[in-house]
Parts: C-alpha cells; sequence; structure tokens
C-alpha cells in the first residue's frame, strides 16, 4: 500500500532522477501514499480529511448521501481536500482505502449498498464507530475486501479543528487492515492500540464519561448557577478557573488526589442543605444523587454511612427506590 515508486531517466545519463558518484548510483526515490476515500462529510471527515492530506495521503473523493445539507457540506470540504464529490450510492472501490465516517446507524446500510459495487478484492475498508466492530463490515469482507475498525478517541464539533497527533486510536479487524489502519494512525502522529471487539461499547462509554458527560454535568452546573441568579458570563468567569485546575489536578496526578469538597470532608448538614435546594432546579438533584453515589465508591469520603443514609432519605422523599 505505501509503495515506493523509483524514478530512473533512461534517456539520459546527466537526468536530474539519479547521479553516478564513485560508481555508486544515486536514485530518487520517491514515496507515495495510498488514496482514500471518505464516505461522509460530518465532523468527523472535516477533521480527518485535512489531516490525511497534509500527512501526504491523496483523497479522491468525498461521498455524501443525497440530502441538499449533506452534499454542500461534502462540496465544501472536497474543494478543500482538492478532492471530487459523489453521491453515496455512485461509490464505486477505486480508491486503495475507504474510510466509513458515517453514523453507527447507517454503517450497516452503507455496507450493505456498497458490497453490490464489484471490484472490492483486495481493498482496505475502514469506520470510525467507537461502539461497533469490524464485523458491521461483514458485507464487503464476503466481497473481497479487508477490514477493520478505527476510531479516535476525540470529540469533534463543527467549527472546530482538533489535532490528530497524539491522538489514541483503538483499532480492530483483520490483519491487513489493521496494519494498515496502524500505518494511518502513524503517519498522522497518533497513537494506535488494538482493542478486543468485546471490549468496544465500554471503551466508547468511556469516551461519553470523558466529553460528552462532562458537558452534561456543566450544562446542569449552569442551570443551578442560573438558579441562583448568576448572568451567563459570570457563570464562566466563575466556572472556569476552578474547572481548568480540576482537569490539571486530576491529569498531573489521579483522581483521589484532585478530589475536594464536602464529600471529602464528610459535611453532612452541607450536602443535605444542597439537595434540599438542589430540588428547586429541574434534573439537579438526581444528577447530584448520581454523582454522590459515583464518588461514595471510589473516591476519600469521611462519614459515608451517613452520607449514604442521606442519600437514602433523599430517595424516599422523592418517591424514588433507595440505593441498595
Amino acid at each position: 500500500m505505501d509503495g515506493i515508486e523509483t524514478v530512473i531517466s533512461k534517456s539520459s545519463r546527466t537526468s536530474d532522477d539519479f547521479q553516478e558518484h564513485s560508481g555508486i548510483l544515486a536514485l530518487r526515490v520517491k514515496t507515495s501514499r495510498p488514496g482514500i476515500t471518505l464516505i461522509g462529510a460530518g465532523s468527523l471527515a472535516y477533521a480527518l480529511g485535512p489531516a490525511l492530506k497534509a500527512a501526504g495521503y491523496r483523497i479522491d473523493a468525498v461521498a455524501s448521501r443525497n440530502t441538499t445539507s449533506s452534499q454542500r457540506r461534502a462540496s465544501v470540504l472536497a474543494k478543500r481536500l482538492r478532492a471530487r464529490t459523489i453521491a453515496l450510492s455512485a461509490v464505486a472501490p477505486t480508491s486503495d482505502i475507504i474510510w466509513l465516517c458515517h453514523t453507527d446507524d447507517a454503517l450497516p446500510e452503507t455496507a450493505g449498498l456498497l458490497a453490490q459495487r464489484h471490484g472490492w478484492k483486495g481493498k482496505i475498508v475502514l469506520h470510525s464507530s467507537g461502539a461497533l466492530t469490524s464485523d458491521v463490515l461483514a458485507p464487503l469482507q464476503q466481497a473481497g475486501a479487508h477490514a477493520a475498525s478505527l476510531h479516535p478517541m476525540m470529540t469533534f464539533v463543527p467549527g472546530t479543528k482538533p489535532r490528530m497527533a497524539n491522538v489514541p486510536f483503538a483499532v480492530e479487524g483483520d490483519r491487513r487492515a489493521v496494519a494498515a489502519a496502524k500505518r494511518i494512525a502513524k503517519s498522522l502522529k497518533a497513537e494506535a492500540f488494538e482493542i478486543k471487539k468485546e471490549a468496544k461499547v465500554l471503551y466508547h462509554a468511556l469516551g461519553s464519561f470523558s466529553s460528552p458527560m462532562v458537558v452534561a454535568t456543566l450544562v446542569t452546573a449552569e442551570r443551578v448557577g442560573k438558579a441562583a441568579g448568576l448572568t451567563r458570563k459570570q457563570l464562566r468567569t466563575i466556572m472556569g478557573p476552578i474547572l481548568l485546575q480540576t482537569l490539571h489536578n486530576y491529569l498531573e496526578r489521579d483522581a483521589a488526589a484532585a478530589f475536594s469538597g464536602p464529600i471529602k470532608r464528610g459535611d453532612i448538614n452541607t450536602i443535605r442543605r444542597h439537595l434540599e435546594n438542589l430540588s428547586k432546579v429541574p434534573g439537579a438533584s438526581e444528577v447530584y444523587q448520581a454523582l454522590v453515589k459515583s464518588a461514595l465508591m471510589d473516591l476519600p469520603s469521611g462519614n459515608k454511612a451517613e452520607l449514604l443514609k442521606v442519600l437514602a432519605d433523599c430517595s424516599r422523599a422523592t418517591g424514588a427506590e433507595p440505593e441498595k
């Protein structure tokens, strides 16, 4: 796949393509990377495409569904990558690598559609679902392709340009496709590691806890702050420093060392007052109780038995089943 093309001019011994020094023939060697077709033009493709191109890959085409918004996004991305745009229904295995950047739910249908084309023998097909395995590409494997899943553990949202360097990529699939996927990760200066198929769902859930669930917790915090009469600008000013310091402490040390506050101190009355007042903020008390329960499982805390009783009393007061 990552071929080496030796270019020798036979017409002239003075050609720039080779020179002879002290009886040694010096050849100009040109390295080339495989061509790639990207299927999908969402936030992931918008991050991957430029990174792959910068790493020396040729993006042959960007394929999209037959909707106005999808076609528009594909057209913009393709122009940026100097690639052509094609409809999903017209995709054929003309590139060395076909990379599906679809949503999880769309992958089975797309794999089945693509498998109806001829010419898959020896091609590499990748998808980037964190939860699904390479098995979802079985129709393409049956058609002769080599398949793997290659998932970057990174958040991709519109308007951002996350760097791929040092991003961990989880990979699994057949031997040849895994080898190609690892070469891609290496060329992006990223870290690739193999993962077992049966571990992918929990691995993906780890990603949810590490990013979107963090955001969900923060938006609950904003709701609490607004109930306290703070403006959006004040919220960012107040939350920013403590949030950044907490992440720094966690990454530089560990969870226990980064943990602080009333749960760690075992301040029963403070936590009881928190719960009483949070009941006035939609959804906040439930989130708080769930996080306290989780903290008591693994993090240092004082008065643990009393804290569990407070949570049980709160559950009974709200009609919820107490934690066993």
